[in-house]
């Protein structure tokens, strides 16, 4: 029963063939083809890319049936927060306040020959 399955669909793919490449013109013939190329040639990757989805899924499976044993977590370590007696008042009231000292800019690679307080490179006019 079932070789006679076979043997009549691979006659009828045979006769389909035939009469579809003899009606068709060239180019369309063509693009049948490489429809049919391209189809074989995927083929091999589909294959693999199934085997892994099987043999993951296969995986899961068999993790869900094993017993889950809980995860016990480790205590917390102790936090121990020091305040070496920073405070605020030790700070300069400067800072606080948003003033800065002037700032010197230096530029690697270019002569120091410019007054004090200007920085290197401002033209003034």
């Amino acid at each position: 029963m079932r070789r006679g399955f076979w043997v009549a669909a691979v006659a009828f793919g045979v006769t389909l063939a035939l009469l579809v490449g003899l009606r068709l013109e060239e180019r369309s013939l063509a693009v049948v083809v490489g429809v049919v190329c391209g189809i074989l040639a995927a083929l091999p990757v589909t294959g693999v890319v199934l085997s892994l989805w099987w043999r993951e899924r296969q995986e899961r499976l068999q993790a869900e049936e094993r017993p889950q044993v809980p995860l016990e977590r480790p205590a917390a370590p102790p936090v121990i927060i020091l305040n070496a007696g920073r405070g605020m008042d030790r700070l300069p009231p400067a800072r606080l306040l948003g003033e800065q000292g002037a700032r010197e800019f230096t530029i690697v690679g270019e002569e120091e020959h410019h007054e004090q307080g200007d920085l290197p490179g401002l033209v003034r006019r």
